[in-house]
């Protein structure tokens, strides 16, 4: 792709990326590449490419320098940017808190927080609903990661440090490169004030899970009380694993609700039949795990949304040494942008791509998917490690409000589509005004 001396398309990426990537795609094929600032970044959508990366090959992809960097003040070396040794021990360690076991205990609190929400709602008011599923969402996490609720005492501290951050994050990733702690501006300043916010929660509940000695059921008390050959974790992982399941349990789950929440609103003849399905599995009992295996349509309709509106638009990596996959010649320090949004798009393994279409979801379909071509969770040893818990969460979330309110949009509203760190409707959220179903 062609671009501007040193910078390359870099303003063309920061003005919009979504649009950039699917129209990159769109003109130059499943696999570009663009140099920017004396380094080669490869956008993919393709398949077998995708696969050699996450799969066959994943022990020689590392994520992105710059990626780790931007992240380290926020994320440490938590999982979701560390890598090599370290990675493999603490993934070992932490993996056991999502057995499915474990997961499946927190449905009762994801059914219980949801109806908490519902309760506020007042037919005929209008709502952001983004903003009530990011304040689920958060809810919901910090309850099983730490058995606390924030609804009773540390909402306001951990709603304004996400905020903070996350605005700060994506200046950061703008640039390409993170600012320092000493950067003399008012965002940075509150983007480490947030970042302190955080670390006293974190130290207080710690300070009590030791005095008491006592594994309380949460995904913090398991990493607490982990152990292997080298012992336990240091309260540093401890911080940076918890500040990365905040994170990464928060947000994109949020969004991609509202993004069903959205295209529901669009199609009410699909929403109609999700509230069939749940009828008739439901009865006039809430939802249960043991209910999921049964609303096979609402899966359906949960893996087209995060096809066609996905809030994890992308994730990079990078190559640790020179090898060709697929048939392209990858060097040593080549970044490889792997992304979900512009594979959405590709009419070779979606047909009629742009539709909403869950009824695409059977099994002859998913079966003649190739390996690769759709991965909202990453793939491979990196295959995100709450994707089990994401899913359930959504699933048992929209099954609570669906069957209760009637997915809509206020007349003549359009959301933005912002591709930030995750996919997300903007600053003016999505209003919807409250309808009970079928009222």
């Amino acid at each position: 792709m062609p671009g501007r001396p040193f910078i390359g398309p870099l303003r063309e990426m920061q003005a919009d990326r979504g649009r950039f990537l699917i129209e990159g795609h769109a003109r130059y094929g499943d696999t570009f590449s663009v140099r920017i600032f004396g380094r080669d970044i490869v956008f993919t959508r393709e398949p077998a490419l995708i696969n050699a990366i996450n799969v066959t090959h994943a022990q020689s992809f590392h994520k992105p320098m710059h990626i780790k960097m931007m992240w380290e003040p926020f994320l440490g070396q938590g999982l979701v940017p560390n890598d090599g040794p370290s990675w493999k021990r603490q993934h070992k360690l932490i993996m056991p808190g999502f057995h499915k076991r474990r997961v499946d205990a927190y449905a009762t609190t994801m059914v219980d927080f949801t109806e908490r929400l519902l309760s506020h709602w007042v037919p005929g008011e209008q709502r952001d609903v983004r903003a009530d599923l990011l304040e689920l969402t958060l809810e919901i996490v910090t309850k099983t990661l730490f058995d606390i609720d924030i609804a009773a005492g540390d909402a306001s501290a951990i709603h304004r440090a996400m905020v903070d951050i996350s605005e700060r994050l994506v200046g950061d990733a703008d640039l390409l490169i993170p600012r320092p702690r000493w950067w003399p501006t008012e965002a940075n300043r509150r983007k480490y004030k947030a970042i302190h916010a955080l670390e006293e929660i974190i130290w207080r509940v710690l300070a009590d899970r030791r005095k008491n000695g006592e594994d309380r059921g949460d995904l913090f008390s398991h990493m607490v009380f982990a152990r292997d050959d080298a012992g336990g974790m240091s309260d540093k992982q401890l911080r940076d694993e918890s500040i990365t399941l905040i994170f990464a349990g928060h947000e994109t789950t949020a969004h991609a609700l509202t993004w069903t929440w959205y295209l529901l609103a669009k199609h009410p003849e699909i929403a109609a039949r999700v509230r069939e399905e749940l009828t008739r599995v439901l009865g006039s009992e809430r939802v249960t795990v043991e209910h999921l295996p049964q609303l096979t349509y609402l899966e359906s309709v949960l893996k087209e949304s995060l096809r066609v509106l996905p809030s994890v638009w992308a994730y990079a990596r990078e190559a640790q040494e020179d090898l060709t996959l697929a048939g392209y010649a990858l060097r040593k320090g080549t970044t490889v942008t792997i992304s979900h949004l512009a594979m959405s798009q590709n009419e070779t393994y979606y047909p009629d791509a742009a539709r909403f279409l869950p009824e695409r979801w059977t099994r002859e379909f998913e079966k003649s998917l190739p390996k690769g071509a759709y991965t909202p969770f990453a793939a491979g040893p990196r295959v995100c490690l709450g994707k089990q818990f994401a899913m359930m969460e959504m699933l048992m979330v929209l099954a609570t409000v669906l069957r209760r309110f009637e997915p809509n949009l206020v007349h003549g509203f359009e959301p933005d589509f912002i591709t930030e760190l995750s996919r997300h409707p903007g600053p003016r959220g999505m209003q919807m005004i409250v309808q009970p179903a079928g009222g």
